[in-house]
């Protein structure tokens, strides 16, 4: 009968064991698919702002390749004009040509000494 409950314990032992082992794989492949589904939520958005690049610059192409825009090139740009045109050029803007200032005229006003040292002590 001892040696049941010994095999008994053994086999509890050993059916713990291999329980704990599979939660330990359980839980890294969960902590693994977390991660994975992190990403494809990152390059699921990375896809969507590509997509939307790639929009943008095909309808960039197009207009690019219409004749609107070759004609808006040729006339700002390239300055062509087309038959029955009349071309205007601006010039730059120039700075107006300023008269020179006059400078004022410096009045020394002449006193004599004994002024001066009267002015000095006794003022007005």
């Amino acid at each position: 009968m001892k040696k049941i409950i010994k095999d008994k314990r053994v086999i509890v032992i050993i059916v713990v064991v291999i329980l704990v082992l599979l939660l330990m794989n359980f839980n890294q492949r969960m902590v693994l698919m977390s991660r994975l589904r992190k990403q494809e939520k990152q390059l699921i958005q990375v896809y969507a702002d590509l997509e939307s690049t790639r929009d943008a610059l095909k309808t960039e192409i197009a207009y690019a390749d219409s004749d609107e825009a070759v004609e808006k090139w040729a006339r700002e740009e390239a300055g062509m004009i087309q038959e029955g045109d009349i071309p205007i050029v601006l010039l730059p803007q120039s700075e107006p040509a300023t008269a020179p200032t006059k400078q004022p005229e410096v009045v020394v006003d002449k006193a004599e000494k004994w002024e001066i040292w009267q002015e000095l002590f006794f003022g007005d």
